[in-house]
């Protein structure tokens, strides 16, 4: 073992306050990898709360581990290091179980190159009984985990707080006898719901070269695994156990306030797959963040949807007395009223992020952003005139249906909304502006997840047409089309991509060179119009909907027509909630 690789990893231990420090021996022993940097991965609430739902169970050890940042990757390939996790400096291949928490495509080749640093098979055909158990889970593991399914010996699909326990309590029946791997997973994956073990899957083609899941190799296995969903979120609320100055959020404390979005946007994930929406209770808030731990303590609302919470206003109030700073992850801005600007104000939030997400109101209703152009101007100037300092805007290019005039149109509405909110403000000029093109990517289980993803010549000039309109407007970002390609090909392409992450490992992340090294093309998952009814390499995943809801909320859109939101309380439209299937929909004629 290196000691300039430990000395590394303690010293970035030591600028942590919050992290888990256990006596290893007679725990099941978990390493948590996130295949990013520690930056990325310590600024994911998610990472961060599944950490600490593992250490809070008394039996059980978790230590992470992340994509070594350049200097320390340059350690451990100069003196032949395994991957060591962080806490303990211990290999992880002497781990019972490797966990990856997954929340980005494209980081899936990073999930081979740390299988890779520490010393472990990468395919799970080639990896006998010794070493730890490969899982996954994540966002992207409940949308379509067949990419990376030639890689996992399981992926646990849903939500953490309902799997974690149950799959601990079925591994803690058999880890102490001498089984076969194969026999471990088959005992969880018949065990826990929500579990699907790929390799008791008979793999088969689908068309365009893909390849899926299509029957399970065992009758007691289901034909589709259906997602582990929460009834309510845990109380007290999740938070991110560790504080570090090195994350995107700098020692800020962050809450889950809601999870999922009642209001259906037709290419978002969290509208669909975390259906129906929930929200945690203020106490359950407020018990989480507990007495305040520094002065000025800065916490962070994490919700897609933040202004939705019934309570927001009382919550901000509430931490605003107790001295704490408040930050939103973002903001619908037809939920902005003045009391909630003047609340998030007080609370020394200086930005906030907001996204129209269209230029023109015919698009807005395509993609069911029910937002009018006077609720976004509205919203606007309610927050200059609370007298925040930034606003953030959000657009998407390349959404279906979309035209050259919907582009126009966005330029326009950028240009309206800073000069409402110049006007809006009450001292000097109004908040400095910057907008952010994301290009749209088409996501499984949400009605635009079979529609193709534009070309990235169409992305490109889209993207340099806003920026020069608006160059002496304000800042324009915007990613390059071939993260869009790349997350698209990942999203919806099948086990046959396991070839292609390899190949972008092998070849530094090179997409060319790794083109040349595969068999199939990625194209056809990228490029191609899909059937919503037919079988995709999705569908091993149950979300519960209805069949045709998806296809139906299409046909509405190139309609230009909205939907309403979830409302559990009195809507069956999805499928998803009890009741009879289609009870609302024929209600309201769709």
């Amino acid at each position: 073992m290196s000691w300039s690789v430990v000395s590394l990893l303690r010293r970035i231990l030591a600028n942590e306050e919050g992290a888990f420090i256990k006596d290893p021996g007679g725990r099941v022993n978990v390493a948590l990898a996130f295949p990013n940097t520690y930056h990325v991965g310590m600024s994911n609430l998610g990472f961060q709360a599944v950490y600490g739902l593992l250490n809070a169970q008394p039996d059980v050890v978790c230590e992470r581990v992340f994509l070594p940042e350049r200097r320390l990757a340059s350690e451990y390939v100069r003196t032949r290091t395994p991957l060591l996790t962080l806490e303990s400096q211990r290999p992880v291949k002497d781990f019972e179980i490797l966990a990856f928490s997954l929340s980005h495509e494209n980081d899936y080749p990073a999930v081979v190159g740390l299988l890779e640093m520490a010393g472990l098979p990468v395919r799970q055909a080639d990896r006998g009984d010794d070493g730890p158990l490969v899982i996954a889970g994540g966002v992207t593991m409940r949308t379509n985990p067949e990419p990376l399914a030639d890689f996992l010996d399981l992926i646990l699909i849903g939500d953490g707080e309902v799997l974690l326990p149950t799959f601990l309590q079925a591994w803690r029946e058999i880890r102490s006898y001498p089984l076969p791997k194969t026999d471990r997973v088959l005992h969880l994956a018949r065990n826990v719901p929500g579990v699907y073990a790929p390799a008791m899957y008979e793999a088969a083609p689908i068309g365009g070269g893909r390849l899926a899941a299509s029957k399970p190799l065992h009758p007691d296995l289901p034909v589709r695994v259906k997602a582990a969903r929460a009834d309510q979120l845990p109380s007290p609320a999740l938070t991110n156990p560790i504080l570090t100055p090195d994350t995107e959020f700098a020692d800020t404390r962050l809450v889950e306030i809601g999870r999922g979005c009642g209001h259906g946007c037709r290419f978002c994930l969290a509208g669909f797959v975390y259906r129906p929406p929930r929200v945690a209770s203020k106490a359950s808030i407020l018990e989480a963040l507990g007495p305040l731990r520094r002065p000025k303590e800065r916490v962070g609302l994490i919700s897609p949807a933040v202004g939705d919470h019934p309570e927001l206003d009382d919550i901000v109030e509430t931490l605003t007395d107790q001295g704490r700073q408040v930050t939103v992850s973002s903001l619908r801005l037809e939920s902005i009223t003045p009391s909630s600007a003047q609340a998030l104000a007080a609370g020394k939030m200086q930005g906030a992020a907001v996204a129209p997400e269209a230029g023109s109101e015919r698009l807005r209703r395509i993609i069911n952003k029910n937002l009018s152009q006077a609720q976004i101007l509205n919203g606007a100037a309610l927050l200059s005139e609370a007298g925040l300092k930034k606003l953030k805007l959000y657009f998407m290019i390349g959404l279906p249906e979309e035209t050259d005039d919907d582009i126009s149109a966005l330029v326009d509405l950028a240009q309206q909304i800073q000069d409402r909110s110049s006007q809006a403000a009450v001292r000097g000029k109004g908040p400095a502006l910057s907008l952010t093109l994301s290009n749209f990517v088409p996501k499984p289980h949400t009605p635009f997840g079979t529609s193709p993803m534009a070309s990235t010549e169409v992305l490109r000039d889209r993207a340099r047409f806003v920026r020069d309109r608006l160059r002496h407007r304000m800042q324009v970002h915007f990613d390059p089309p071939r993260w869009a390609y790349l997350q698209t090909a990942f999203s919806r392409g099948g086990r046959e991509m396991g070839d292609l992450i390899s190949a972008l490992h092998q070849t530094g992340g090179s997409l060319p060179r790794a083109l040349k090294r595969i068999s199939f093309d990625p194209d056809r998952s990228v490029f191609d119009s899909l059937e919503q009814d037919r079988v995709l390499p999705w569908s091993i995943v149950d979300h519960g909907f209805e069949k045709g809801y998806l296809a139906r909320e299409m046909k509405r859109a190139k309609q230009e027509k909205a939907s309403p939101p979830c409302r559990p309380e009195q809507c069956r439209t999805c499928g998803i909630c009890a009741g009879e299937p289609g009870e609302a929909q024929d209600k309201q004629g769709r």
